[in-house]
């Protein structure tokens, strides 16, 4: 494999970049600008152009590899697979459900980001109408086909969004400049975050029209909800200095629990399903980005082979991972992982 860079510094710039990146969905105004300034060393640039195929669908780039990762009680063996929006330089997956079907965002050269789904073997923009030229990222979809997100209008306010039965509806949470929806449930229980003009994030939980309850860790500084399953749960991550972030699960009755990879400097945990288990990335010592999948409480590395960096984001009831990772380049590619055994019955 190529290398990005020998020295450290490169590494832990690239540690940082993937962190900023896990806030691109729900952060357009701040991470977008961070992430430009860093371009000139990954080629990375989240700026805005339409696409004139925008209606049309198109067939994944895509390939497939096997690579065994050992969990702490015994080999799990995970077959990988690259998924690329046709053309474009940056794909990126922030959810899959139980029938294989994911969403996330793609840029084409240097363009902004838009928000796309994968169904059936073929990608397609998401409501481009709707959402507009600006940037746009979807979650989702779930199991019963609800798709959300986040968009941003022409003065660079970012809102929420939910489609549901071909209905695209813009969900805010009142009072505050910036909206995202991070994850909604099959009983439409959703995991959002707001931000104001302070750049600090704080998370919700919102359980019917006007049923809001605050996800706030308390003495972070930032809280933010990336995932909740049909149980209840949520999960995400906390930290009182940017750098250097926590991962957290609520129960279903908002009891606070810390997620830590062992002797990672930064953990941030994206998805947890209905069995309990999560995924995320973390930080190591020497700046490396990896994904995991925790599983009662046992860790194991998701590294897509011959990448720089792998990010998880979501995981479904049959183990399968989606996110992202990050080649020699600097460039960003979407991924699923599935488990072998899951593989073969499908």
């Amino acid at each position: 494999m190529a290398s990005l860079g020998t020295a450290a510094s490169h590494r832990n710039t690239l540690a940082r970049l993937i962190q900023l990146g896990i806030e691109v969905m729900s952060n357009h105004r701040s991470s977008h600008g961070r992430l430009t300034r860093a371009a000139t060393l990954f080629a990375l640039a989240l700026a805005s152009t339409g696409i004139a195929a925008a209606n049309a669908a198109t067939d994944a780039t895509s390939s497939a590899f096997t690579a065994a990762s050992k969990a702490a009680d015994g080999p799990v063996t995970y077959t990988y697979q690259t998924l690329d929006y046709p053309g474009a330089s940056l794909t990126i997956f922030w959810g899959i459900n139980d029938f294989g079907e994911l969403a996330g965002q793609y840029a084409i050269g240097n363009g902004t980001s838009h928000a796309m789904v994968y169904r059936h073997g073929q990608f397609k923009p998401l409501d481009p109408n709707a959402l507009g030229d600006y940037f746009s990222a979807a979650g989702g979809p779930n199991d019963y086909g609800a798709t959300f997100g986040g968009y941003a209008d022409a003065s660079g306010q970012q809102h929420g969004f939910l489609i549901q039965g071909g209905r695209l509806a813009t969900i805010d949470f009142p009072g505050h400049l910036n909206s995202n929806l991070d994850q909604v449930n099959m009983f439409g229980a959703i995991a959002g975050v707001y931000w104001d003009a302070d750049g600090i994030y704080h998370g919700v939980l919102r359980q019917g029209q006007g049923f809001d309850t605050p996800i706030n860790v308390t003495g972070a500084r930032d809280t933010y909800p990336l995932g909740i399953n049909d149980n209840g749960e949520i999960v995400g991550y906390w930290d009182t200095n940017p750098a250097q972030k926590h991962g957290f699960y609520r129960s279903a009755n908002g009891q606070y629990t810390t997620v830590d990879v062992p002797n990672a400097v930064s953990t941030v945990t994206l998805e947890i399903n209905d069995r309990g288990q999560s995924t995320g990335n973390y930080e190591d010592a020497s700046g490396g980005v990896h994904g995991f999948v925790e599983t009662h409480g046992k860790f194991q590395n998701i590294d897509v082979p011959g990448a720089v960096a792998t990010v998880g984001t979501a995981i479904n009831n049959l183990g399968v991972i989606a996110g992202e990772y990050y080649d020699a380049a600097g460039n960003q590619h979407g991924f699923t992982a599935t488990p072998v055994e899951t593989s073969r019955h499908n």
